[in-house]
């Protein structure tokens, strides 16, 4: 909406110039899309008339004017609008005149001289298209500049307004608006009650009360619907961007942007019998002012007489029975239609009018008859005519409910103490019936408000006239305590982005399986089964993770993936009789290639020592490959798997898929699946600190004989965890197996690595730590020293 700042100043006695509308409506809600000053305009554009026209003799599309510009010689312009003619008044840009997009100067055009140039709409700066010659007001003095005869010394402010607040789309209501924002008050501005010079005979019927609750019409008889209307109605029509028609027109229009009330006029000779008020009939037409034609479905509210319609209720008139220069009588319609029996009526055709955009949004009920006198008023002072007594059918107008507001809760809400008498001066300025209530009030919203209703809708308008810019930036005061890190634990991202760092990718499945997936790849004869599963092949929930990165794996290789890595951290479910169990896996497999081709290394397949050393870094070696005491899962080989152990308990396993299940998934190289419960990766062990010793370590090497059968991995295991002082390696690097050996024995050689921190070993402490690791070795593993 375009609102003029000379038209707002109407409303106030004192001066608004020294309010900052821009900012002070744009934080109160009220958007300033755009702002349009012409009072920068050159004086050198002036009311010109042209008093002569000849055509051009080397161009058909161009004529030759002589125009009248005052007290100066008349000047001769070449001009090619469509609509120049003889007698008119249109702006004249003179030479030496700077226009929005160019200067004017002095040229020849076909070889005849122009000394300026008639200007169009756009070629000033008014509207961004334009057809033809910016044609005047006949009343304007020839000479006058531009920015005076048109008034354009005013500021034009661009408002984007929210579908709530309809109450502001008129100069008043923006005008009620900036009054509260300021403290400014509002100037007293009576509408005289018309005095009726006859009783009227239009019987009107409101047949649809509720899509109509107030009907208000007047008849005015002798009007002359060809005079001129002032300069300043014209003038705040040109601001609100609306173009002359006709002066009813024309006061219709001015005050529906003065007050927000749309009016329409009938011409009473077109109308025939009765005016009603009803819901359209299937297949009735109408052709609308904009020479559209219509046709209606029956759910339309229309005006119509006892032969047809004669407008759209709340959108647009029609043809037939409108307002034309020759008209004399009229019979003025100022109406109340329901917003829900408007909304999306005037989409339905194609159709954006300013009276169905303030209709759709709710105009005010309370003013109807107000804005019939004001524009009564008008038509009578500057049309003549008299008028006839006021129609008003009423029945059922909306009423705005009383909302109880606590002063506590606005400050709780704001963040700051607003006290009740600030509240009250706010809401009083914005014309709210105000009752006290203990520290609380009792509101009620004027007719013109549709968007306040509830509690919340009063304490924004507090807020937002408390002014946004008043809040104090308040820092927020918080309990900052440092969290101790947990040096047991890794976090779940952690253990991700290892996987990652050793070229996993992450794969996130569904916990549904197949059921014959569930049965025999994962061994799980007691699945849980889905009453309602989203797919056939998704029918019960997984206990092992293995089937649906199986699948993923077959998707990835019809792709042309031929290296693939891939790990995912997900619930796995079991059922154990009626009890449900649900645990958290980390699961994953691997494919193909060790390393992508290239030419410093020769291209093998992954295997499985592969595997377990990426398993190894990823668990920072807490974790122990042991070969499966029983049985091991059937979907893996049973040569080539691993059962993976945290603390001496079992917590997952590792190994090649069974060929049969290779066959199955019709798999051209090796895969490797793994699986281990999430919390043997998240707990890990403390590493201790030691003060490192400035003395060199001390190497001595045993080899012992032990039984084939024994695990070498067993017999570190057991020195380690016998924590030896000042022993700080030991691990094997050597075995035999010989003719010098026992059959069913085997030689081991081990390095053992002693450092002391303060002090070089003597050879009796070194002696002292070997003998009681092989002390340890004999008796529990029956070890010699070879």
């Amino acid at each position: 909406m375009q609102v003029s700042k000379l038209w707002l100043q109407d409303y106030f006695n004192e001066s608004i110039d020294s309010v900052d509308l821009e900012q002070v409506l744009t934080m109160a809600g009220l958007e300033v899309e755009d702002i349009q000053n012409f009072s920068d305009l050159s004086d050198l554009i002036v009311v010109g008339e042209i008093i002569g026209i000849e055509k051009h003799q080397d161009a058909d599309r161009l004529n030759i004017c002589q125009v009248n510009v005052g007290d100066k010689e008349p000047l001769q312009i070449v001009c090619g609008a469509p609509n120049a003619r003889l007698g008119i008044k249109v702006p004249c840009a003179m030479v030496g005149a700077k226009l929005p997009e160019f200067d004017i100067k002095k040229a020849k055009l076909r070889g005849v001289e122009s000394h300026g140039m008639l200007c169009s709409e756009k070629e000033i700066g008014f509207s961004e298209e334009s057809d033809g010659l910016y044609e005047l007001n006949s009343d304007l003095g020839v000479g006058q500049t531009i920015k005076n005869a048109l008034s354009l010394n005013d500021t034009i402010y661009v408002l984007s307004l929210t579908p709530n607040r309809a109450d502001c789309l008129s100069i008043m209501g923006v005008a009620r608006e900036i009054s509260a924002l300021t403290q400014i008050p509002l100037k007293a501005k009576d509408i005289d009650q018309i005095e009726s010079s006859f009783k009227s005979k239009q019987n009107v019927v409101v047949e649809d009360s509720k899509a109509c609750p107030r009907y208000c019409g007047r008849e005015i008889r002798g009007i002359d619907n060809t005079k001129k209307l002032p300069a300043i109605i014209l003038s705040r029509l040109a601001s609100a961007g609306v173009k002359s028609i006709s002066p009813v027109v024309d006061i219709t229009n001015f005050v529906l942007f003065e007050i927000g009330q749309p009016l329409h006029a009938f011409d009473s000779k077109k109308i025939s019998g009765s005016i009603v008020v009803r819901k359209s009939k299937p297949k009735e037409s109408l052709n609308l002012l904009n020479d559209q034609e219509i046709e209606f479905t029956g759910n339309e509210l229309i005006i119509a007489d006892d032969k047809q319609p004669l407008a759209l209720a709340g959108i647009m008139g029609g043809e037939l029975s409108s307002v034309e220069h020759d008209t004399s009588s009229i019979f003025l319609e100022c109406a109340y239609f329901d917003p829900a029996n408007i909304a999306g009526r005037a989409r339905s055709f194609g159709l954006n009018t300013d009276s169905s955009h303030r209709f759709e949004r709710g105009v005010d009920f309370g003013r109807t008859l107000n804005a019939l006198n004001r524009a009564s008023e008008l038509i009578l002072k500057y049309c003549g005519g008299e008028g006839s007594d006021i129609i008003d059918i009423a029945s059922n107008l909306p009423e705005r409910q009383p909302i109880a507001i606590r002063t506590k809760r606005v400050s709780d809400i704001l963040g700051v103490d607003v006290s009740a008498h600030d509240v009250e001066k706010i809401l009083k300025a914005l014309h709210f019936d105000v009752d006290k209530n203990g520290d609380d009030y009792i509101v009620k919203p004027p007719s013109y408000r549709f968007d306040i209703e509830i509690e919340e809708d009063l304490i924004e308008e507090v807020i937002r006239i408390y002014g946004y810019d008043s809040i104090p930036a308040i820092q927020p005061v918080i309990e900052s305590n440092i969290l101790s890190a947990n040096d047991k634990e890794r976090s779940t991202f952690s253990i991700k982005s290892s996987f990652c760092d050793y070229g996993y990718d992450e794969v996130i499945t569904y916990s549904f399986v197949d059921k014959e997936v569930e049965e025999k790849l994962h061994e799980n004869s007691n699945s849980i089964e889905l009453q309602n599963p989203i797919a056939s092949q998704m029918s019960a929930m997984r206990s092992k993770l293995w089937g649906s990165h199986l699948e993923t794996l077959t998707y990835n290789i019809n792709r042309g993936q031929s290296q693939v890595r891939l790990f995912e951290i997900a619930s796995v479910y079991k059922k154990n009789k009626s009890v449900f169990e649900e645990k958290v896996m980390l699961s994953g497999l691997a494919y193909g290639d060790h390393l992508i081709e290239q030419w410093s290394e020769k291209k093998r397949q992954i295997n499985y020592f592969d595997i377990k050393g990426d398993l190894e870094g990823i668990s920072i070696n807490s974790l122990e490959f042991r070969v499966p005491e029983s049985s091991n899962p059937k979907a893996l080989h049973p040569g080539q798997t691993s059962e993976l152990f945290h603390n001496e308990i079992s917590v997952g396993w590792l190994g090649r898929i069974h060929p049969a299940w290779q066959q199955h998934y019709e798999l051209t190289s090796n895969v490797y699946l793994f699986e281990v419960t999430l919390d043997a990766l998240i707990h890990k062990k403390v590493k201790k600190i030691d003060i490192p010793s400035k003395f060199n370590p001390i190497r001595r090497d045993i080899a012992v004989i032990i039984d084939k059968k024994i695990s070498t991995g067993e017999l570190v295991k057991a020195i380690k965890n016998e924590a030896i002082p000042r022993l700080v390696d030991f691990y094997p690097f050597d075995l035999y197996e010989g003719s010098s050996i026992e059959e069913g024995k085997k030689s081991v050689a081990f390095l053992i690595l002693m450092q002391d921190t303060y002090k070089t070993l003597a050879d009796q402490d070194v002696n002292k730590i070997v003998e009681s690791i092989l002390v340890l070795l004999k008796n529990k593993f029956s070890a010699k020293l070879r």
